[in-house]
């Protein structure tokens, strides 16, 4: 396998990283301290930035590989704006592509890669995470239009989404397989009402609420793709690209907490040197340095997979994630330790990294649910 980047990723990695680092850096640090209004408007505008950069359009092409070199540097930055981004383009604006009818692809697709419009995905609800068949929400055909009942649960960009993807029961009987439909339900939509954002421990520029639908009416051409039943195989099919997104996200917030600490590593002295050439410090960032090298590996190597639809692809998806989230958790760690009680101070960088790093071990399936992918993948291998 060739590890080398093509010259257009290539491209796309110093294109991105000079955006990033002049346009979104400077404002990631102002999400913590700042209301929940101030948060959503500076979004609203990140997203215009990141449409006009050419970023939100990436993520909606074919080049995975392309969006991983990307997506790192946009987590290198600020990962809520990553999330965010994530949210709207991957999360929703994929799947729109890949299953909408060309009619509700001319009207979401262009705003989403401009960030005019911005999307979310609604299928987690209060007793139903990763358990699809524990969701209640459901869809009744009445004539000419569909009426929604239910609600959903940490809904990312649900505050300031236009519009939002939302798994839905409509025939509960024929079961995951058959039974669930995705529902392009936009923020206007009559009893759809959408909840004050949460506050949440990392991740702060990321507006999440609850979403509850009480008699919501949509029309006919609301049901994504025109035809019900399939959401059960579009949400594993999504599922699999976030999984990639967020490897990603979690090694450029890697390379962020180790060069961060490399940084204090450096201009940090004690006893009449920098505390980086003592063995205990520089051990750390040689750790933190091996695991975004063999995650950045991983998540490549899995998004090359995706892309050439190899079959082993799920399971890489799984095994990046694994490692990356799990892998990002342990670089805040040591990121902190390398700062001492300095990192631990409220506001400062590393403790804000600290904060965003738990996300990835939870989000999008946790990692105990990764391991269970990979295991079935095993036994199923080595069946005697």
């Amino acid at each position: 396998m060739n590890f080398e980047l093509n010259e257009t990723q290539k491209n796309i990695k110093k294109v991105m990283a000079a955006f990033f680092s002049a346009e979104i850096l400077p404002g990631a640090a102002a999400f913590d301290a700042c209301s929940r209004e101030e948060a959503a408007a500076a979004m609203r505008s990140g997203m215009k930035k990141l449409g006009a950069a050419g970023y939100l359009n990436l993520l909606l092409e074919d080049d995975l590989v392309g969006q991983c070199v990307a997506g790192e540097e946009a987590a290198r930055a600020c990962p809520a704006t990553f999330v965010s981004a994530m949210s709207s383009a991957t999360a929703f604006g994929v799947p729109v592509k890949r299953f909408g009818a060309p009619a509700q692809q001319e009207k979401y697709l262009p705003g989403v890669a401009t960030g005019d419009v911005i999307g979310g995905l609604a299928c987690t609800e209060s007793d139903a995470g990763s358990d699809l068949s524990g969701i209640r929400t459901t869809a009744t055909k009445n004539g000419a239009h569909w009426v929604l009942n239910g609600s959903k649960y940490l809904v990312s960009n649900a505050p300031i989404a236009d519009a939002l993807l939302v798994l839905a029961w409509t025939d509960r009987a024929a079961g995951l397989d058959r039974g669930l439909t995705f529902f392009i339900v936009e923020k206007n939509a009559k009893g759809l009402a959408v909840g004050e954002p949460l506050e949440t421990m990392g991740l702060r520029g990321v507006l999440v609420s609850e979403l509850v639908l009480t008699d919501c009416e949509l029309p006919e051409d609301a049901v994504l793709g025109r035809q019900t039943g399939l959401g059960h195989g579009q949400y594993l099919h999504v599922m699999e690209y976030v999984k990639i997104a967020l490897s990603a996200m979690s090694v450029g917030l890697g390379v962020a907490c180790m060069e961060d600490s490399t940084a204090y590593a450096k201009s940090r002295k004690a006893f009449g040197k920098p505390i980086g050439l003592f063995e205990g410090v520089g051990a750390k960032l040689a750790t933190m340095f091996t695991a975004n090298d063999l995650g950045r590996m991983l998540t490549h190597r899995a998004a090359g997979a995706m892309a050439q639809q190899d079959p082993e692809s799920p399971v890489l998806t799984a095994c990046a994630k694994l490692f990356t989230s799990e892998s990002v958790n342990e670089i805040a760690d040591l990121a902190m330790q390398v700062h001492g009680g300095h990192g631990y101070l409220k506001g400062t960088t590393i403790e804000r990294f600290y904060r965003d790093a738990r996300y990835a071990v939870i989000a999008y399936g946790t990692s105990e649910m990764q391991r269970a992918a990979i295991a079935r993948d095993s036994l199923d291998k080595f069946k005697s």
